[in-house]
């Protein structure tokens, strides 16, 4: 699956280009960018709980925690499908908070279905000896959002204060001692439960909230240089980014057109309130469910 890093990446340019987005979509993303990235963020949250996930960037886990798996692997579409619903009957969250929730979400499935079949043929291509699949796939993910990053701003931003923003995902600044916001938190178990037959806890989510804050403190911090490209950082822009046969911006491109047509459809559900198994069945027609699980995951 792309980086957490690339996924708050593209959000922030769903968010910064309105070309085809529904002005309510587009005001949404404006307001509350931060519950986009969460949005973006959630099905990679697991990864962020507890006192290991807060060590992830230098220990990474040899297997996804069981909330990624069921998020990635089970029913992405109708779960988002769901939350859209929820959004739609305006129950447990603001409208726009709910409206940059829903979009950083499918956000986040449009660019794994894109980018996740062009991994797997680098994982084939370039794993090195004795490198396991899973470890192959987290470092060309991870080189990939460093390139496309640097390509974005002009400059690496490991260990640079400025990283952190990309992974302040509530509105209050700081340490997110209280967690996600009740209303956002039912929002996801409400889904989950509902889709995936499983939900967790509110202290888990608040687990992976604080994990993936700690997260942004060490990229900004200089121990997050240690995560800087690779000295052979030519050879590894044309190996893993940038090709004869495949550009990673552009998939990205890609991705965000899709998401784009996607949430047009979406934000016309949400605003007659028309999520019958019918209007399901046409959306579904159009963005069919299925896995966004990678092949090592």
């Amino acid at each position: 699956m792309p980086s957490l890093l690339l996924h708050m990446a593209a959000v922030e340019r769903l968010a910064a280009d309105e070309t085809g987005l529904p002005a309510e979509i587009s005001r949404a993303l404006r307001e509350d960018v931060e519950y986009a990235r969460l949005g973006a963020a959630l099905a990679d949250l697991p990864e962020y709980g507890g006192f290991r996930g807060k060590l992830s960037p230098l220990f990474p886990a040899r297997e996804s925690p069981r909330f990624a798996r069921l998020f990635h692997g089970r029913a992405p579409v109708a779960m988002g499908l769901k939350m859209a619903e929820l959004v739609a009957n305006g129950a447990l969250v603001g409208t726009e908070p709910g409206l940059a929730f829903v979009s950083g979400y499918f956000n986040h499935v449009c660019l794994d279905r894109r980018l996740n079949p062009l991994v797997d043929r680098l994982v084939a291509r370039h794993r090195r000896s004795g490198e396991d699949e899973r470890a192959a796939r987290r470092r060309i993910d991870w080189t990939q959002a460093l390139f496309y990053v640097r390509e974005l701003h002009g400059t690496e931003l490991l260990g640079n204060p400025l990283i952190r923003a990309k992974f302040q995902v509530l509105k209050r600044p700081g340490l997110p001692t209280r967690g996600i916001g009740r209303g956002l938190f039912e929002l996801v178990r409400l889904s989950a439960q509902e889709t995936l037959g499983a939900a967790p806890t509110k202290a888990e989510v608040d687990s992976w909230i604080r994990g993936l804050y700690f997260q942004g403190l060490f990229l900004a911090s200089p121990m997050g240089r240690l995560r800087a490209l690779p000295s052979y950082t030519s050879l590894a822009l044309r190996e893993l980014y940038q090709a004869a046969d495949f550009d990673v911006a552009a998939e990205v491109d890609g991705a965000l057109a899709t998401a784009r047509q996607l949430l047009g459809a979406l934000s016309s559900m949400i605003r007659r309130g028309a999520f019958s198994p019918r209007a399901r069945g046409r959306f579904l027609g159009e963005f069919p469910e299925g896995s966004i699980e990678s092949t090592a995951a």
